[in-house]
């Protein structure tokens, strides 16, 4: 089960230092608004805005269209209304998978949040009866094989265990059948970008600053000595103390748009 406590705490006590961590999060923004190729909505719902990296990208693209942004992190959607004072977003702080808005949207999106959901299912569902008659869902989100060298690593020297909580995160069939569940038309595609570092501290430092770590490791305890040796391990296995971001780019529309 995800624990949505831990993962809104560790995104709020990273709000101020994302930016600067979230070199992946921002590619899969400029990649995932190049996937929406319709010009024009009315309504856009954005889900887990974040610091507003991908709402700016958003505004840029649509200057028209009235966007809704929301973010279970209250640390997070602080800085996205800095970021995005006077372009007339307006700012929510909900919990995306749980929303109550009762109008209809053109496009709903979202960049690397929908990995922290309870239930795709569920959440799928209900953004389904929150799309206008031939509206979009288009997002991002990371499989499980995000972090794989490293948690390679980890079962090396504390042991088989799902340390991270990206082990958790859903596989591509997964992901296909919920969409094939609720939407006409789907796609998915899929995309890994590594990112290399300059000690596993380093890395560590990154998704603690990111707030990709989630909900933590599982209460392991990595002294230096273990650190020095798991790094040891990790040049062995892989050359660099690289981290893969395995990310999923969907859309799913109710209804086919004609031109």
């Amino acid at each position: 089960m995800v624990d949505k406590r831990i993962i809104t705490d560790n995104f709020s006590k990273s709000a101020v230092t994302y930016d600067d961590h979230a070199e992946v999060q921002k590619k899969c923004a400029e990649r995932l608004i190049d996937l929406i190729d319709l010009d024009y909505f009315n309504r856009i719902l954005e889900i887990g805005c974040g610091t507003g990296t991908y709402t700016e990208l958003l505004r840029e693209r649509y200057p028209d269209a009235e966007i809704t942004s929301v973010d279970i992190s209250h640390g997070m959607v602080e800085i996205a209304k800095e970021k995005m004072n006077g372009k007339n977003i307006d700012f929510d702080i909900s919990d995306g998978e749980h929303l109550e808005a009762d109008k209809k949207f053109d496009l709903i999106t979202s960049n690397a949040s929908f990995q922290w959901f309870e239930s795709m299912d569920r959440a799928f569902s209900s953004f389904a009866g929150k799309l206008s008659k031939e509206g979009l869902l288009c997002f991002s989100m990371y499989g499980p094989e995000t972090f794989r060298e490293f948690k390679e690593v980890l079962g090396v020297h504390l042991g088989p265990r799902q340390w991270l909580s990206s082990s958790r995160f859903a596989e591509k069939e997964e992901v296909e059948k919920v969409l094939s569940d609720y939407f006409q038309n789907f796609e998915l595609r899929e995309e890994n970008y590594s990112v290399d570092f300059f000690s596993i501290w380093d890395f560590l430092q990154n998704i603690k600053k990111s707030g990709a770590r989630g909900e933590g490791m599982g209460g392991a305890f990595l002294g230096k000595y273990t650190l020095k040796e798991m790094e040891r391990t990790y040049i062995e296995k892989f050359g660099s103390v690289t981290a893969t971001h395995h990310v999923y780019f969907c859309r799913g529309q109710l209804g086919r748009i004609d031109g």
